[in-house]
């Protein structure tokens, strides 16, 4: 049985009076130490999905409809707004895209990791500042017992990054959910802080679910990797396969969008147009407008998941299996 279970989840906001579904359909699992990666542009609902999981959605404007998230075989859709706060930081973990945001700008990194220990283990404020300077001193920041006193402000973006992962980690938890974890860093930090992560997997043994746009980061984080457009998980396959051969022809987009090494001044492929707003999606396929493959009936019906390879599905007519007679693949099996 899967760590985090994801079924059929769909979610509706409420904006300017009108329903909109923001989230449709989703189904996707993690197991335990696995490394999920959740790909797509912006505006996919990469980051509402994180928030959804997290419980961290406005409870006035955005609700889900239908749908379950079970963790550790718990329906967390059915949890009351205490046994949420209960849960997260503890059990399930998020690192958020934008740690400068994040952190309290009046607060030491200290005092911020003391109330998340004293809170979720409700240990006394000693232990706490000892093992704060531990968390510190883990996720290798230099003199972690002078940096207690540290103001956000006065960190680079790689520390902040640091000791947000130190506040998502103390606890242990069983799932990180790090969105966008190496956004605005320069690239040896961020291949610092993606090797932190995979470093504290290994040690913990915690399962992670990625999201982020950068395929390169895909290729070294992840063993899995679900696809996401317009609200949708498109594709959905093992690392390897989805690079080696991938169906949808958002993905194959997508791969071609990456910048090749040995091929400097190279013009990169940009898929035509965008990602279409939420409460304006075309009919049938959300990517039909912009996909070289369309046909009429890319108009008509929204596409399902198939599966033409073992553990490799996309939600394609055009390369949809269905029509030569094979079942769609059962990504709960």
């Amino acid at each position: 049985m899967s760590l985090l279970d994801v079924q059929d989840l769909t979610l509706t906001l409420r904006s300017a009076g009108k329903n909109i579904t923001a989230l449709n359909r989703l189904t996707f699992h993690l197991d335990a130490g696995e490394t999920l990666a959740v790909v797509g542009e912006s505006g996919c609902g990469k980051s509402m999905t994180a928030l959804a999981i997290m419980g961290l959605l406005p409870a006035a404007s955005a609700r889900i409809t239908h749908g379950s998230i079970r963790f550790d075989n718990q329906d967390l859709t059915r949890l009351s707004v205490r046994q949420y706060q209960q849960l997260r930081g503890q059990r399930i973990a998020m690192i958020f895209q934008d740690a400068m945001s994040a952190l309290n700008p009046v607060k030491t990194i200290g005092s911020q990791l003391m109330e998340v220990l004293q809170v979720h283990l409700g240990i006394s404020r000693h232990a706490a500042h000892e093992r704060a300077i531990a968390l510190l001193a883990r996720v290798k920041i230099p003199d972690a017992a002078r940096r207690m006193t540290d103001y956000p402000h006065q960190l680079s973006g790689g520390m902040s990054q640091r000791v947000m992962i130190a506040m998502a980690i103390a606890c242990e938890p069983r799932v990180l959910i790090a969105d966008e974890p190496t956004t605005a860093l320069d690239v040896t930090i961020q291949a610092q802080i993606l090797q932190l992560l995979r470093d504290i997997q290994r040690e913990t043994g915690m399962a992670l679910l990625l999201i982020t746009h950068d395929l390169g980061v895909v290729a070294a984080m992840a063993q899995r990797v679900a696809v996401m457009y317009a609200g949708r998980i498109i594709e959905q396959a093992s690392v390897l396969a989805l690079f080696d051969n991938p169906i949808h022809p958002y993905t194959q987009g997508l791969l071609r969008s990456t910048p090749k090494s040995g091929q400097p001044g190279e013009r990169l492929y940009a898929i035509p147009g965008r990602v279409p707003p939420l409460n304006a999606l075309p009919s049938g396929c959300a990517f039909r407008n912009r996909c070289p493959l369309a046909r009429q009936a890319c108009s008509e019906q929204i596409p399902e998941i198939h599966s033409p390879r073992p553990q490799h599905g996309a939600a394609c007519l055009v390369n949809a299996p269905a029509q030569r007679g094979e079942e769609p693949y059962d990504y709960t099996a």
